[in-house]
Protein backbone atom coordinates (compact mmCIF):
# COMPACT_ATOMS: atom_id res chain seq x y z
CA UNK A 1 0.00 0.00 0.00
CA UNK A 2 2.65 2.13 0.89
CA UNK A 3 4.11 1.79 -2.69
CA UNK A 4 0.37 2.72 -4.23
CA UNK A 5 0.67 5.86 -2.29
CA UNK A 6 3.90 6.56 -3.48
CA UNK A 7 3.24 6.29 -6.93
CA UNK A 8 -0.01 8.34 -6.50
CA UNK A 9 2.18 10.91 -5.01
CA UNK A 10 4.17 11.11 -8.10
CA UNK A 11 1.68 11.47 -10.12
CA UNK A 12 0.06 14.18 -7.92
CA UNK A 13 3.54 15.38 -8.84
CA UNK A 14 3.58 15.37 -12.72
CA UNK A 15 0.46 17.01 -13.10
CA UNK A 16 1.76 19.90 -10.80
CA UNK A 17 4.52 20.06 -12.81
CA UNK A 18 3.15 20.74 -15.57
CA UNK A 19 0.39 23.11 -14.35
CA UNK A 20 3.67 25.43 -13.04
CA UNK A 21 5.21 24.78 -16.96
CA UNK A 22 1.50 25.91 -18.37
CA UNK A 23 1.88 28.89 -15.97
CA UNK A 24 5.70 29.69 -16.87
CA UNK A 25 5.04 29.68 -20.83
CA UNK A 26 3.99 33.10 -21.71
CA UNK A 27 4.73 32.72 -25.60
CA UNK A 28 1.70 30.58 -26.68
CA UNK A 29 -0.71 30.32 -23.62
CA UNK A 30 -3.03 28.53 -25.30
CA UNK A 31 -0.62 25.35 -26.30
CA UNK A 32 0.81 25.34 -22.75
CA UNK A 33 -2.73 25.00 -21.54
CA UNK A 34 -3.64 22.23 -24.28
CA UNK A 35 -0.65 19.88 -23.36
CA UNK A 36 -1.31 20.71 -19.34
CA UNK A 37 -4.86 19.43 -19.53
CA UNK A 38 -3.36 16.20 -21.78
CA UNK A 39 -1.04 15.21 -18.90
CA UNK A 40 -3.77 16.81 -16.13
CA UNK A 41 -6.19 13.85 -17.89
CA UNK A 42 -3.45 11.69 -18.34
CA UNK A 43 -2.45 11.73 -14.62
CA UNK A 44 -6.01 11.92 -13.36
CA UNK A 45 -7.54 8.32 -14.59
CA UNK A 46 -4.01 6.79 -13.65
CA UNK A 47 -4.83 8.72 -10.17
CA UNK A 48 -8.21 6.90 -10.32
CA UNK A 49 -7.03 3.54 -11.10
CA UNK A 50 -4.73 3.41 -8.29
CA UNK A 51 -7.25 4.87 -5.86
CA UNK A 52 -9.79 1.92 -5.88
CA UNK A 53 -7.27 -0.65 -5.68
CA UNK A 54 -6.13 1.45 -2.35
CA UNK A 55 -9.41 1.61 -0.85
CA UNK A 56 -9.48 -2.36 -1.58
CA UNK A 57 -6.57 -2.60 -0.06
CA UNK A 58 -7.36 -0.46 3.31
CA UNK A 59 -10.61 -2.29 3.74
CA UNK A 60 -8.53 -5.61 3.64
CA UNK A 61 -6.43 -4.54 6.02
CA UNK A 62 -9.29 -3.23 8.69
CA UNK A 63 -10.59 -6.84 8.28
CA UNK A 64 -7.59 -8.41 8.74
CA UNK A 65 -6.99 -6.28 12.02
CA UNK A 66 -10.47 -6.54 13.48
CA UNK A 67 -10.80 -10.19 12.95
Amino acid sequence: MRRLRTIEASYRHWIKRALDEAKDDTVDHERSQRRYERVRTKYTRKIDRLQSKIRALATRRSELKNS
